[in-house]
C-alpha cells in the first residue's frame, strides 16, 4: 500500500514539474516572440519624413542658451516626466540645428524667433553669430522675428 501511495505522489509530482516546465518554455518563447517583432518593427519603421523642399527653419529659442544644462541628470529627467519644460537651450544643439540647416538643400531660409530668449554670455552669442553666418554663406536668408528687442537679442537679430 505504501508502494502505491508512493507511485501515486511520483506520478503527481512527475505531471506537476512536466506542467511547469512547458508554461516556463511556453512563456519564455512567447517573451522572445515579443522581442523579435518588437525588433523588427524598430528595425523596419519609416524614419522621420524627408523635408519638402523650400522648408523654413524656425529657431525658437527659449530661456537661456548654455553650454551645459544646470542641475543633475535625474533632476531633469523628473522634470519631464512631471510635463514641465526645460527652460534651458544648449549651445551645441543650436550650432547643430544651424549647421545642418546649411547644408540641407531643402532649407530655403530661417527664421529666429526671439520673443523667449533669455541671454547668453558674449562668446556664446558670438559662436551662434557665426553660426548664422555660416547659413547666410550657404545662400540661405535668416529672419529674425520678435516683439522688442534687448541687447542680447538685437545682437542675434543683427547678424
Amino acid at each position: 500500500m505504501s508502494t502505491s501511495i508512493l507511485a501515486r505522489l511520483t506520478r503527481a509530482f512527475k505531471g506537476l514539474w512536466w506542467f511547469l516546465d512547458a508554461t516556463r518554455r511556453g512563456l519564455l518563447n512567447l517573451l522572445l516572440l515579443v522581442l523579435l517583432v518588437a525588433l523588427a518593427w524598430a528595425l523596419l519603421k519609416p524614419g522621420a519624413p524627408a523635408l519638402k523642399p523650400k522648408t523654413a527653419l524656425v529657431l525658437d529659442l527659449a530661456g537661456p542658451v548654455v553650454e551645459q544644462r544646470t542641475g543633475s541628470a535625474r533632476e531633469a529627467a523628473l522634470q519631464q516626466l512631471q510635463g514641465a519644460e526645460n527652460d534651458q537651450t544648449r549651445l551645441r544643439d543650436v550650432l547643430a540645428v544651424l549647421d545642418a540647416a546649411a547644408k540641407d538643400p531643402n532649407i530655403s531660409h530661417a527664421l529666429l524667433m526671439l520673443d523667449n530668449f533669455a541671454g547668453a554670455g558674449l562668446p556664446t552669442l558670438r559662436e551662434i553669430g557665426a553660426a548664422i553666418e555660416r547659413l547666410k554663406a550657404a545662400g540661405k536668408p535668416v529672419y529674425a522675428w520678435g516683439s522688442n528687442f534687448n541687447q542680447r537679442q538685437y545682437y542675434l537679430a543683427a547678424r
